[in-house]
């Protein structure tokens, strides 16, 4: 399954996540391109990630599928928010636009960097 990409807004960055079996610091695309999280099957049952939800997810070529999606608490520089992962039957983790603000974070489309937009607190 291809994720979707946009290649002003692209970065690796390495980020925890975790679920109810424990939790898996991994390398991920960070792609503005992208609306949440999405992790690849493997990654959602080796942390135990509990489908909770069907969602409409459309595709780097165009295609729309249902995919699974469950909750996930993701840390990046610092910062962790919970999350809704949508579950790809293949690919890597990527952490899209809404997950970077949730997290008070951006992409510098010029050079690639992921930086803080904000303080990071949670506003209650």
């Amino acid at each position: 399954m291809v994720v979707p990409c946009d290649a002003m807004g692209l970065a690796r960055k390495r980020i925890k996540l975790t679920a109810e079996k424990g939790e898996l610091e991994i390398d991920a695309l960070i792609d503005t391109g992208t609306n949440r999280l999405v992790i690849p099957r493997e990654v959602a049952d080796r942390l135990g990630v509990r489908p909770m939800y069907r969602v409409r997810a459309e595709l780097a070529d165009g295609s729309v599928r249902e995919l699974d999606a469950g909750p996930v608490f993701v840390e990046l520089m610092g910062r962790g928010a919970p999350d809704w992962a949508a579950i790809a039957e293949e690919g890597e983790v990527c952490v899209g636009a809404e997950t970077l603000e949730t997290l008070g974070l951006a992409v510098d489309p010029a050079t690639g960097d992921v930086y803080p937009t904000r303080r990071f607190v949670w506003r209650v």
